[in-house]
């Protein structure tokens, strides 16, 4: 196993926004906030098949389409609509937003799929500006650029090149996705009201070859990240096209959010694996994997323990999608020394010192730089 050349291109500078509190503001599925929906007869049947078979049943009807309720605006008080409801809901805040079908779905698999979240209309000014930091029309500070060197000759300064936008909290476009009203409501579902964009990425699977460049070896987003409680973070992930099998959908191993954080480094494949690409070292290829398709605009919210990868994109096409993580401000970061977190610390700190000359800097002050208030105080984080 070798690491690729894939290029990482980062601009380091840090100029600090000021904070701002946010108004909470909920969209409300139905006519009233609170009001349950009605499900569709097949959901009805929930409950009437047991053990493999009945959380196979939820899944599948999790994942077919559906038509998106109607939304509508209605300010409430977040500060005490979060509320914890012990023993019966672990991973989910109880402030009206998500039916008990769907907090018992999150609550067994560590993910909800929310159809046609975001408007075509985001999704295509969230294009244009990728398209002008690919040109470098645009630069963004602290951002991650990373390239695929070997195509630059081919194609120039160009989508077909840059195959993922890290860190994008100072372009101003970019991080309007992490305050997107109908994002914000299902994030405090799981982080409560005050709320920090943590982690922000946007992606660019580029047409693969049986190399596979692209591939993302399965993994737990924790153990990137040096802060906790893992119950109280979520990752936000939007399709900005369709993302199927052949272009390198997610992939999800349901259930698997209950499990401890497991050591991660890079796989044993042939081939080449992307930098900063950790997989678990102990994975079992043959764990129930669930492909989550999406069409343009759909939004996942999973856990940050959940195991997930995704495959290769097999068409001439790109597959695009936009995501954040989130994580509630009430939270605290954590020293990994000593932890399964370490070796990764060591490598950033390796990779920065060796690019830039910069001192180490422990992960949870590399983080520090990166959260930014999207909704409520900054309490600890």
């Amino acid at each position: 196993m070798t690491v690729s050349s894939m290029l990482i291109e980062m601009w380091i500078c840090h100029p600090q926004e000021p904070e701002t509190k946010m108004q909470s503001t909920h969209l409300v599925m139905g006519q009233a906030a609170g009001r349950a929906l009605r499900l569709p007869g097949a959901m009805e049947q929930l409950g009437k098949r047991s053990g493999p078979a009945a959380r196979l049943d939820a899944i599948l009807r999790h994942l077919s389409p559906r038509a998106a309720p109607a939304l509508t605006f209605i300010p409430t008080s977040a500060q005490v609509s979060a509320v914890h409801q012990p023993g019966k809901f672990r991973f989910t805040l109880d402030n009206g937003i998500l039916t008990t079908e769907q907090r018992q779905f999150y609550e067994d698999n560590g993910y909800l799929l929310i159809r046609k979240l975001v408007s075509d209309e985001d999704i295509e000014r969230f294009r244009k500006e990728f398209i002008r930091i690919c040109k470098k029309e645009v630069r963004v500070p602290g951002a991650m650029i990373m390239k695929n060197e070997a195509l630059r000759s081919q194609y120039g300064q160009t989508e077909s090149v840059v195959n993922k936008v890290q860190d994008f909290q100072e372009n101003e476009e970019l991080f309007r996705y992490c305050t997107l009203p109908q994002i914000l409501k299902y994030v405090e579902c799981f982080t409560g009201p005050n709320i920090m964009a943590m982690h922000t990425m946007l992606i660019n699977k580029l047409p693969d070859s049986d190399k596979q460049t692209f591939l993302h070896p399965m993994h737990q987003d924790l153990h990137y990240f040096p802060f906790r409680p893992a119950d109280r973070i979520v990752c936000s992930w939007t399709a900005m096209q369709r993302a199927d099998e052949n272009n390198g959908c997610l992939v999800v191993v349901p259930g698997t959010h209950t499990l401890p954080l497991k050591p991660h480094g890079y796989p044993e494949w042939e081939g080449k694996t992307n930098k900063l690409f950790h997989g678990i070292l102990d994975y079992d290829e043959k764990s129930p994997k669930v492909h989550l398709v999406m069409e343009k605009g759909d939004t996942v919210f999973f856990h940050p323990l959940l195991i997930h990868g995704s495959g290769i994109n097999k068409t001439s096409g790109f597959r695009k999608s936009i995501s954040c993580h989130f994580a509630s401000s009430d939270g605290h970061y954590i020293d990994v020394k000593n932890t399964t977190q370490a070796d990764l610390e060591k490598e950033l700190q390796e990779m920065v010192h060796r690019r830039y000359d910069m001192p180490a800097l422990a992960l949870k002050d590399i983080w520090t730089f990166r959260a930014r208030v999207v909704q409520g105080e900054r309490i600890n984080l």
